[in-house]
């Protein structure tokens, strides 16, 4: 009887060890998510001319199947760099560089590892050529840029599936960016 009750309480203690893991990934997802958003409005006017852009970036967790998140992953302006392996049995394995404060030409290299796939949610550790260990959580999804001269007249509307996650710099004159990598290839 004794052993049942242990039995019991230890698969109830895994039960519910997952779902607050579940919760916490799908949270986590959702605040990196709203993170990435942003919207950007500016007008400038002078005698005769108006200037009007704007910039509206929504983005959507793409869940899929982890396998389909295998690819080669690039940032607009190729500053990020990401070549990730998802097998079947949840093995996650990338490499990749990553712009040093934000210079094109300075590229650092890293190796991700102890990498897992939760949903849309991929955590691991990038570990650079230097030694240098930073944890990375980022999130895959369905990135949309609309764009025109307010949110009245949208001149394009563009959407791309990519991965996403918030740099935050080492140096004073760095700042947090939000990041977005488009998938390139499988």
């Amino acid at each position: 009887m004794l052993r049942l009750s242990l039995a019991a309480v230890l698969a109830l203690f895994v039960v519910v060890s997952c779902d607050v893991y579940a919760q916490d990934s799908g949270l986590k997802t959702r605040e990196l998510v709203a993170a990435l958003d942003k919207t950007k409005y500016k007008k400038k006017e002078k005698p005769n001319v108006s200037i009007e852009t704007y910039i509206d970036i929504k983005n959507q967790a793409a869940v899929r199947d982890p396998v389909e998140y295998s690819g080669s992953y690039e940032s607009e302006d190729s500053e990020w760099s990401l070549s990730l392996h998802v097998e079947r049995g949840g093995v996650v394995t990338g490499s990749g560089f990553d712009a040093m404060n934000g210079e094109i030409n300075r590229r650092r290299s890293f190796v991700l590892k102890d990498a897992t796939i939760n949903g849309a949610l991929l955590a691991g550790t990038k570990f650079y050529e230097n030694g240098e260990r930073r944890r990375v959580e980022a999130v895959f999804l369905n990135h949309t840029v609309a764009s025109g001269k307010n949110a009245n007249e949208i001149a394009s509307h563009d959407t791309k599936f990519g991965i996403g996650f918030i740099e935050t710099g080492t140096g004073s004159d760095y700042d947090t960016r939000r990041v977005f990598l488009e998938r390139r290839g499988r």
